[in-house]
């Protein structure tokens, strides 16, 4: 028998379903004009204090990619000062109008003068809840501001620039890969191993608009880390022999030949292995690099033989230059030590482990590189002799 008591508690329970079913799905939801979403961090050290830069771009411009607008993309950068990174970016807060936001972090920018906090840096980031591993870490030897106001062409969104999306740059002018921040907190933990940040900068000497220079971003070298300390800020030009020992290597342009006879090569693949002979605590590599590519240009008659003889004569003497700048600056470019200590660890412990060991002139025994020349195109060679 149904009591009353037992239909009331049944009304009572369906009511309850069906108010469940009214209220709306997002319980947390967030309005946006109540946050702002910084999207890059530039981190500075002046004075013993950080002095930290966020830039916030306007989510409207994201569209401009297919449909770019009258004006130039809109972003706002922000300065806050403090004792830590987590201080400089609450003080960065005391003159926003709404909740500032790092779920949206896509890139932090450190300039030079903070390179050796990066160990802070890191460590407040990984801290911050919001913040992600898949950022990407850059440094800058330029100010900060200059880097995060550069010009974007056709009014496109930022996030459309080197800085936020560096793969496309990268695909075309191969030189260094960029890093996530996951990657530099393990690579800078690991033992012997280097940790090379791109180095961003400002430039107005490749593009102009109306007749005017503009400012865009460059990758213009690396800074080097070892075992958490900074070894210093390496310039392009002084380690160009890095791209061709790049896991994610992409492509090159490179002149063959010299004086009257040259030709422009395209290369698309480029594979490094080492080889160690270990005599006592002083131990001799072999390097050989594998490229294969394809003739895009040619100013005058040159045979198959001389394009590769010249492309492989070119990349042994920047891979030399590399080890040679390396020996001169304490750095271990080649990465030769980590090589013992991964693969040869009973070696390393033995031999180099206790000692601050640096390659010496002899340690490079050899540098072998084998390039292919894949496809001529067009072009008619002259045939070897």
């Amino acid at each position: 028998m149904i009591t009353l008591s037992r239909l009331i508690r049944t009304g009572i329970a369906a009511a309850a379903l069906v108010s469940l079913t009214i209220l709306p799905g997002c319980w947390d939801e967030v309005n946006l004009q109540d946050v702002s979403y910084v999207s890059a961090l530039g981190i500075d050290y002046v004075d013993d204090k950080f002095v930290i830069y966020g830039q916030m771009i306007n989510f409207a411009s994201v569209a401009k990619t297919e449909a770019p607008g009258s004006g130039p993309a809109e972003t706002w950068v922000g300065t806050g000062k403090g004792n830590s990174t987590l201080l400089a970016f609450y003080d960065l807060m005391r003159a926003g109008y709404a909740t500032l936001n790092m779920e949206h972090l896509k890139t932090v920018l450190i300039h030079e003068r903070a390179v050796n906090q990066i160990e802070d840096v890191l460590d407040a980031l990984n801290r911050h809840r919001a913040s992600r591993y898949t950022s990407l870490i850059f440094g800058t030897t330029d100010d900060i501001e200059n880097v995060l106001n550069t010009e974007n062409f056709f009014n496109q969104s930022p996030l459309y620039s080197v800085l936020y999306m560096p793969k496309p740059h990268e695909e075309q002018y191969t030189f260094i890969e960029p890093l996530q921040m996951q990657l530099v907190v393990q690579t800078i933990r690991e033992p012997k191993e280097l940790t090379l940040l791109p180095v961003i900068n400002s430039s107005s000497t490749f593009w102009s608009k109306r007749g005017k220079p503009i400012s865009t971003q460059l990758i213009s070298g690396v800074f080097v880390y070892k075992d958490f300390k900074y070894k210093g800020y390496f310039p392009e030009k002084t380690v160009i022999g890095l791209r061709w020992l790049n896991p994610e290597f992409k492509q090159v342009f490179v002149e063959a030949g010299q004086g009257e006879s040259t030709a422009t090569v395209s290369i698309k693949h480029a594979k490094s292995s080492l080889e160690v002979s270990k005599a006592g605590a002083d131990p001799r590599f072999t390097m050989t690099i594998k490229l294969s590519g394809s003739l895009v240009e040619m100013d005058s008659e040159m045979t198959k033989e001389e394009i590769e003889r010249s492309i492989e004569e070119l990349v042994r003497g920047q891979i030399q230059s590399l080890f040679d700048t390396g020996r001169e600056s304490g750095v271990d470019f080649l990465e030769l030590e980590h090589y013992l200590y991964r693969y040869h660890n009973r070696y390393w412990k033995e031999h180099i482990e206790k000692e601050d060991w640096l390659p010496n002139k002899g340690t490079l025994a050899k540098i072998k590189v084998d390039f292919m020349l894949s496809d001529s195109g067009k072009f008619v060679l002259k045939k070897g002799a």
